[in-house]
């Protein structure tokens, strides 16, 4: 019995290390990828790829895609998404819809992109969804709905999809294809705030600061316009530099005033 179990854990053993094998050295591949290292990345991964891996395919068409001048080329990374994409991985499926949606590498196709996004979005890829809420949000390709598109945004922000929270929070403050719903509002802006969108966190601000769907709260639209304007919005700054001068913080309220007025001149 003993040797019985023994043969089954070799054998076990040695169908499993070829697959663990593969797998590391897909993973390395990919890491060679991220790290910028493209042509190192296309040598490991290049053998698996052509072998049927599917993240090696993917990661293939990245670097063809956007690994570098040299390398680019649209077709090529098309042609390795979908390689990917049929064998059902959603990051493939998502940048084909991406590559149609574009016309990049291949035809413009809306339509294309749509059933490319919902094949990923049906496996909770958070990009899809919200690709697929602006799509028809916006009427492309199809007739705007915005009962669909609110139900794919839900679906991203599920996902931590932090333009998803931002396009609803949109559609409830401004009554796209809905009545007008400040509170509603109010909960996905801050949503997207949490999750680091700046113009999220600014118009979170303004709310706070103006009892819009919401109480005033003067030391939140202050803690809000201060992260909005860390991460460069403008009209943040100088919405935070009237609020520490009214608090009597005048040498920072200057600092932020001086540097929304010079970085507006820079833009204009």
């Amino acid at each position: 019995m003993k040797t019985i179990l023994i043969l089954i854990i070799s054998t076990i053993a040695i169908f499993a290390t070829p697959h663990s094998s593969i797998e590391t050295s897909v993973a390395h591949g990919v890491e060679l990828f991220k790290a910028g290292k493209f042509d190192q990345s296309y040598q490991a991964l290049i053998p698996y790829a052509k072998d049927g891996n599917p993240r090696a395919q993917f990661t293939i068409g990245l670097l063809y895609d956007m690994g570098s001048m040299r390398m680019t080329d649209k077709s090529r990374a098309v042609e390795w998404y979908r390689k990917a994409a049929q064998q059902g991985l959603a990051d493939a499926q998502y940048d084909m819809g991406v590559m149609f949606s574009k016309g990049e590498g291949i035809y413009k196709d809306m339509d294309e992109a749509r059933e490319w996004y919902l094949k990923a979005a049906k496996q909770h890829h958070g990009y899809a969804m919200y690709n697929l809420g602006v799509i028809y949000e916006r009427g492309y390709s199809v007739d705007s709905n915005t009962t669909k598109a609110i139900e794919w945004y839900r679906g991203s922000i599920d996902q931590g999809i932090a333009k998803a929270a931002y396009n609803l929070a949109n559609i409830f403050y401004r009554g796209r294809g809905v009545a007008v719903d400040l509170t509603k509002a109010f909960e996905f802006y801050r949503q997207a705030s949490e999750l680091g969108h700046t113009k999220s966190q600014f118009h979170l601000a303004w709310m706070y600061e103006h009892g819009k769907g919401t109480e005033i709260d003067i030391a939140k639209a202050t803690h809000w316009y201060r992260e909005a304007s860390l991460g460069g919005h403008l009209d943040a700054m100088w919405n935070y530099s009237l609020l520490l001068k009214r608090s009597g913080e005048t040498s920072e309220s200057r600092f932020w005033g001086h540097r929304s007025k010079t970085l507006k001149q820079k833009v204009q």
